[in-house]
C-alpha cells in the first residue's frame, strides 16, 4: 500500500524491535501507536548484553545436543538447564528444538542466520545516524576466550564455517589475547577475535533514545495491554486495550517479545513460542578496565563494559514466563567472570533476569500473516533481538508498502508452524 497520513499502524511491544519498528513505519510515512503495559525498553531490552552478534550464526540446537538433555535436567547452574516441573509443558517444543539440531536443518538454519546477520550493523548505523544515537556504540570487537586447548580445538569448525559466510577474525594466542585485554586471567589457552562487532554501551538508553526520537517525530505511546482486535473484510480495523480505549487501525504489528504467543493465537496462530531465561549482574565500579565484549566460552558467560559498569550474564534457562527466578545462575556468571578477571571488584552488583523470546529453530518470525494481509510479525529473536532489531523493522516497512514478501525474509515467515 502507499501510505498517506491518516494511515495508522499500531505496534504492539516497546522493547527494541517494537520501537524499531515504529520509527521505520514513521518514514515509511505512516502515523504509527506503540502499545505496552510498561515504559519503552524496561522489559527484556533492558538488561540483555549488548552486543550486534553479526557472528552468532548457530542456532542453540546444534547436532547431539539430544544427549545433552539429562545433564540440562540435573544441572539448574548449567549453560543450558531445564527446569524439572516445566518439563511436560516444554516438551512440545523440546521436541521441535531437538529436530532443529539435526545435521542438515541446522546446517540450513545457520545459512538463514548468516544471511540476515549480515545486514544487521548497516542498519543499525542508518538508524544511529537518523536518530543521532551512534554515541551509544562502540566499536571494538568481540572476544571469544577459551580456557583449554580442547575448547579451542573443539570450536574448529564453527570458524571455518563463519570463513565460508564472510565472517573476519583473527586467532590470538595467549599472550596475543593478554594484550587485547590485559585484566584476563594469564591462564587462558587462546583466543579469537571478531573484529566486526560493535555493541551498546546502554541497551535500555538506547531503547529509550530511540522511543523519544518516536514521539518527537508524532507517534503516540499508549501504556496498556492489548485485549482483543476487531476485522473487517478479513483486515484488522480495531484494537482493543484493557484501558477501555478503542484504536482504529489499517494495520498492526505484533513486537511484544516473550508475550506475543498470546497474542499471537488471537491472530489465529499457535505458535511455539518460549524463553530463553537469560541472568546477568552489573557491577558498577568494578576497579579494572575491559574494552570490548569478552566470551568465555567453555562458561558461557558474556563480559561487557558498559556505561553503568560491567556486566557479566548469558547461558540458556528453560522455564518459561511464571517460574521465579533462579538468581544461583545469576552468581553462578559472576563467579566464572570473577575467575576470568581475578582483580574485578564484585561489590553492589544488581542481579537481572530477562526472557528471551525463543523458537525451536532459533530462527525469528519476521512475517506478514497469511489470514490477515494488514497483520505483521516481529517477535522470536531468542538472544539476537537486539541485534537484528533493525534488519527486523527495515523487512516489515518492506511489507507494509506491498504485497510481497522481501526475499531475505522469506526463511523467517510465521506460515513454517501452521
Amino acid at each position: 500500500m502507499s501510505p498517506s497520513s491518516h494511515q495508522h499502524i499500531v505496534v504492539i511491544g516497546a522493547g527494541i524491535i517494537g520501537i524499531q519498528c515504529a520509527l521505520e513505519l514513521q518514514t515509511r510515512g505512516f502515523s504509527v501507536s506503540v502499545v505496552d503495559s510498561r515504559e519503552p525498553g524496561t522489559a527484556t531490552s533492558e538488561g540483555n548484553a549488548g552486543c550486534i552478534a553479526v557472528a552468532e550464526i548457530f542456532p542453540i540446537s546444534l547436532p547431539g545436543l539430544i544427549w545433552s538433555v539429562p545433564k540440562m535436567l540435573a544441572d539448574p547452574l548449567g549453560p543450558l538447564s531445564i527446569r524439572w516441573g516445566y518439563l511436560p509443558q516444554l516438551s512440545p517444543w523440546l521436541w521441535q528444538f531437538l529436530l532443529a539440531g539435526r545435521r542438515r536443518p541446522s546446517e540450513k538454519i545457520t545459512g538463514e542466520l548468516a544471511a540476515l546477520l549480515g545486514h544487521s550493523w548497516s542498519d543499525h548505523q542508518v538508524v544511529a545516524k537518523r536518530t543521532g544515537t551512534e554515541y551509544l556504540f562502540k566499536h571494538e570487537g568481540f572476544l571469544f576466550a577459551y580456557h583449554t586447548e580442547r575448547g579451542y580445538k573443539e570450536s574448529a569448525h564453527e570458524w571455518s564455517v563463519r570463513t565460508q559466510h564472510g565472517i573476519s577474525y583473527t586467532r590470538l594466542t595467549r599472550n596475543e589475547l593478554l594484550e587485547l585485554e590485559p585484566e584476563l586471567n594469564p591462564g587462558f589457552f587462546a583466543g579469537v577475535h571478531v573484529p566486526g562487532v560493535r555493541h551498546s554501551i546502554n541497551p535500555k538508553k538506547l531503547v529509550q533514545e530511540l522511543a523519544l526520537e518516536f514521539k518527537r517525530n508524532g507517534g503516540a505511546i499508549l501504556k496498556a495491554n492489548v485485549k482483543d482486535f476487531g476485522f473487517q473484510d478479513g483486515r484488522m480495523s480495531q484494537v482493543f486495550l484493557d484501558n477501555g480505549q478503542t484504536v482504529e487501525t489499517k494495520g498492526v504489528v505484533l513486537a511484544a517479545g516473550a508475550w506475543s504467543g498470546t497474542i499471537s493465537r488471537k491472530l489465529g496462530y499457535k505458535v511455539p513460542l518460549d524463553t530463553e531465561r537469560g541472568y546477568n549482574t552489573t557491577i558498577p565500579s568494578p576497579g579494572i578496565s575491559v574494552t570490548r565484549p569478552i566470551f568465555l566460552v567453555e562458561r558461557s558467560a558474556v563480559v561487557t563494559p558498559m556505561e553503568m559498569g560491567l556486566r557479566i550474564g548469558g547461558a540458556v534457562e528453560l522455564a518459561g514466563l511464571k517460574a521465579p527466578a533462579n538468581f544461583s545462575r545469576a552468581k553462578a556468571l559472576l563467579s566464572h567472570g570473577k575467575s576470568a578477571l581475578p582483580r574485578l571488584n564484585l561489590e553492589n552488583g544488581r542481579e537481572w533476569m530477562g526472557f528471551r523470546p525463543s523458537m525451536p529453530d532459533s530462527k525469528p518470525i519476521i512475517s506478514r500473516s497469511g489470514h490477515h494481509p494488514n497483520v505483521y510479525f516481529a517477535f522470536g529473536h531468542g538472544h539476537l533481538g537486539l541485534t537484528l532489531a533493525a534488519t527486523t523493522a527495515r523487512l516489515i516497512g518492506d511489507m507494509s508498502l506491498g504485497d510481497l514478501t522481501p526475499p531475505e525474509a522469506v526463511p523467517f515467515s510465521i506460515e513454517r508452524f501452521v
